[in-house]
């Protein structure tokens, strides 16, 4: 080899090794500093420009006077910068008070499931013959249909307490001992992928398909959860209900603090990176916040997804996308304003009363500053 080409040779192998730092570098959301709350949130001060506005807005949210409006507010928690900014919570409840998730847990599934993927042991989201019962038009059911509510079976989620839903017989009827089995036994009555219909009972079904998936690996479904998810990102006080069958109830049944469900948020923030280790794939993330396809353009992996057209997008920035859960729970993230926001209560009159919460959420948001995430 001549010197030439010798000296062209180290010259290909050095700018490779630059481009692989470089590329390295950049797989951190903002920069080298991030702060990781796996012990502990670190504590600090907002930067926007009123604060006297932001502190009304706060006490009107646990006032009485809001109670028409939002319902309840039982706890209120935003970080920005990897930050605890501002944190409240209404009578007895403090930072260590687990509250319930209801359909938020839908979005820890969603982790679990990408996961999957990420470790090969689902194939693929196009994966189908999920069950060997599934033998007729249940087995064109893919796990991109269970993720994005486009199962087509025939399960209701209307919450009709005079004996007709199927949802709360699921959860606290015939169905509560094996939830997913018991979801999984509807037909289906439009072709799977065809219409986006929101399920708790397909989100249950996916869990299932999980735990199967482990089984098949001699692993055990909770010690997976816990050594892949919870303790990877220090949810220390998270508690995930599992039904008599040994199945997590995806769909549901997530107990956490508020700083908990902030980790969890904080995760997709940080495009699925935590500390020096990637716990979901970025590219898992970017899809979770690029709507699915038959999804109205506002959903993908159980997560809700800003779309400005729809309900003018509740006021909150287009790149937001959020956990959502029955009752006005949220989960907000935020890339452009590096926010996470978790609001907890007990909103329960009607949808539109949620809908009054993420408005007034939307509000709080705004007076907060874009950031440079670059």
């Amino acid at each position: 080899m001549n010197r030439k080409l010798l000296i062209s040779f180290f010259f290909l192998i050095i700018v490779s090794l630059l481009i692989v730092i470089l590329c390295s570098v950049n797989q951190l959301p903002h920069n080298s500093n991030v702060s990781w709350p796996t012990k502990i949130w670190d504590e600090g001060t907002t930067s926007i420009v009123d604060s006297e506005e932001l502190d009304k807005m706060i006490d009107y949210t646990f006032s009485q006077n809001s109670s028409g409006k939002l319902g309840i507010t039982n706890a209120l928690l935003i970080t920005q910068g990897g930050q605890i900014v501002l944190e409240k919570y209404n009578d007895g409840i403090n930072q260590n008070t687990k509250l319930v998730s209801w359909s938020m847990a839908k979005s820890f599934t969603g982790a679990i499931a990408g996961i999957m993927i990420d470790k090969g042991y689902i194939s693929s989201i196009d994966e189908k013959n999920l069950f060997p019962h599934w033998t007729d038009s249940r087995s064109e059911i893919t796990i991109d249909h269970l993720l994005n509510m486009k199962s087509g079976l025939e399960f209701s989620e209307e919450y009709d307490t005079s004996g007709n839903s199927d949802t709360l017989e699921m959860l606290f009827g015939k169905g509560m001992l094996d939830q997913a089995s018991f979801a999984a036994s509807f037909p289906t009555h439009k072709a799977p992928g065809s219409i986006f219909s929101y399920s708790t009972g397909t989100t249950n079904i996916l869990s299932k398909v999980i735990k199967n998936k482990l089984e098949e690996r001699n692993l055990d479904y909770y010690d997976f959860l816990q050594e892949n998810l919870l303790k990877k990102i220090g949810l220390n006080n998270t508690t995930l209900e599992f039904d008599k069958s040994g199945n997590f109830i995806g769909g549901s049944s997530v107990y956490a603090s508020a700083r908990d469900y902030a980790k969890f948020g904080y995760l997709y923030l940080r495009n699925g990176l935590w500390e020096d280790e990637q716990v979901i794939s970025k590219e898992w993330i970017d899809a979770t916040r690029t709507p699915s396809s038959n999804t109205w353009g506002i959903y993908s992996n159980k997560f809700w997804i800003i779309d400005p057209q729809f309900r003018d997008g509740y006021g909150l920035p287009e790149d937001t996308y959020y956990c959502a859960g029955f009752g006005g729970q949220y989960i907000l993230i935020i890339p452009s304003k590096d926010i996470v926001l978790v609001r907890l209560g007990e909103t329960y009159r009607d949808t539109n009363s949620e809908n009054e919460v993420l408005k007034y959420l939307g509000e709080i948001v705004k007076l907060f500053p874009d950031v440079n995430v670059n």
